[in-house]
C-alpha cells in the first residue's frame, strides 16, 4: 500500500471524527498532505458559510496527516499548538495543503493553506505536533 492510499484508508475509514464529516485524502506524500471536505448544510452556520470549527478541523486533519508521512517509527503523534488565521469566509468546496516545515525528535512543525474550490486563499495556520 503506497502512502496515499494507507492515509486514505485512515482518514477515511479509520478515523470515525474524520469519517463523520467526510473528509477526503486528495494526496499525500513525504512531509506533504492534501484533504478535502464537501460543503453541506450540516458544518455552516448562520449566513450560509462553513463554520469557523469545520475549518479548524480540516486543518488539524490535514497538518496531522503531513506528519504523518514523516513519522517513520509510526508513534502516536497529538496536536500541541494550532494558530489559525481566518481569511476569507467559504461557501462551497474546501480543501486544505499542509508541508512539514521542520522534524525534530520530538516535535513537527507544520504549515496549514486552506483553499475554496476557486483556489482563493480562506486560512492560514501553523501547528505543532508531539510523538508520544
Amino acid at each position: 500500500m503506497d502512502l496515499k492510499e494507507a492515509m486514505k484508508k485512515y482518514v477515511e475509514e479509520l478515523d470515525p471524527f474524520l469519517s463523520m464529516l467526510q473528509v477526503k485524502t486528495l494526496e499525500a506524500r513525504n512531509g506533504y498532505a492534501k484533504l478535502y471536505m464537501k460543503f453541506r448544510t450540516e458544518i455552516t452556520r448562520l449566513g450560509g458559510i462553513v463554520n469557523g470549527g469545520a475549518i479548524a478541523t480540516l486543518i488539524d486533519a490535514t497538518g496531522g496527516a503531513a506528519v504523518m508521512t514523516v513519522n517513520d517509527e509510526g508513534k502516536n503523534q497529538v496536536t500541541v499548538a494550532l494558530n489559525i488565521e481566518y481569511i476569507r469566509p467559504i461557501s462551497k468546496d474546501f480543501y486544505a495543503e499542509a508541508w512539514v516545515k521542520k522534524r525534530g525528535k520530538n516535535l513537527t512543525f507544520v504549515y496549514i493553506e486552506v483553499k475554496d474550490a476557486d483556489n482563493n486563499l480562506c486560512a492560514a495556520a501553523n501547528g505543532i505536533w508531539m510523538y508520544i
